[in-house]
């Protein structure tokens, strides 16, 4: 059985934030397998009955998932989550700047990773775990996120202006290029893919390649036309291009992905 429910955030935070996703597994002895694929922005996830375990495509080995974990965006196929037992998970979303904006905390070194959020983020978000776990529904629970994200959003020293260069760059997709947006933003090259990094946590190519993936993905999850249409309308070259993206960021080829893809996979709700 699965129970999912989500919320936008309060409206203050929409520039930051862009869901708040809480799903409730029970398996009654049987395991649900979600693979991790390619997306942009932070997660910050709290589990507060089984956690999640996490083997990687390499190595079997299995890992419990932390009570409080901040993951990093993703640029491969590295991991999979197994769901067993009685499994509840509330997830922020945030948009691909979203925490940087929140935070100051750069990007890159939490890339590619799940970390536990108390080394991340301090003793604050171990005081809103419990608040969180002594709640008795999502609706508070939504409430306790808002109170605590409006809070750090008033003490940001992000700067906006280099931030929206960075989101028009995203909107423009890869017709955009590199040295043109930097001279947009009164910046070198070099400048550039260091401020991706520390905004995003990846490149400023990179940023593009998973952006126009996730576009296909969207696209192929929620609209009835072909893989050439979705190809093309996603900016790739031709459905080939479309296809070695989907191997390296999904795993396999675009049809095979889909199917990997359950409806309550986390990466359906980043355009919710």
């Amino acid at each position: 059985m699965l129970h999912i429910e989500r919320a936008h955030p309060h409206p203050q935070l929409a520039r930051c934030i862009r869901a708040f996703v809480q799903r409730d597994f029970r398996m009654h002895g049987a395991e649900a397998v979600e693979p991790v694929v390619a997306r942009l922005g932070m997660m910050l996830e709290f589990q507060f009955r089984d956690p999640y375990r996490i083997p990687s495509f390499s190595d079997e080995s299995e890992n419990p998932c932390s009570p409080i974990t901040v993951i990093g965006p993703i640029s491969r196929r590295r991991v999979r989550l197994i769901v067993r037992g009685d499994v509840s998970a509330l997830a922020v979303i945030f948009e691909p700047s979203g925490f940087y904006q929140l935070f100051g905390a750069p990007a890159s070194p939490l890339a590619e990773r799940g970390t536990e959020g108390h080394a991340v983020l301090g003793p604050g978000v171990s005081k809103l775990y419990q608040r969180l776990g002594n709640s008795t529904s999502f609706s508070q629970r939504v409430s306790l996120l808002d109170d605590f994200f409006l809070f750090r959003l008033q003490r940001s020293k992000s700067k906006p202006d280099q931030l929206h260069g960075f989101r028009a760059f995203l909107q423009a997709g890869t017709h955009s290029k590199v040295a043109q947006v930097a001279r947009e933003l009164g910046m070198s090259a070099r400048q550039l893919e260091r401020k991706s990094l520390e905004y995003f946590g990846v490149s400023p190519m990179m940023l593009t390649r998973i952006s126009r993936f996730q576009r296909a993905l969207t696209m192929g999850t929620r609209e009835a036309i072909s893989w050439l249409q979705i190809a093309h309308a996603s900016e790739y070259y031709d459905q080939m291009h479309m296809i070695r993206d989907f191997r390296t960021f999904a795993g396999g080829p675009p049809t095979k992905s889909f199917a990997s893809i359950a409806p309550h996979h986390l990466i359906n709700f980043q355009r919710w």
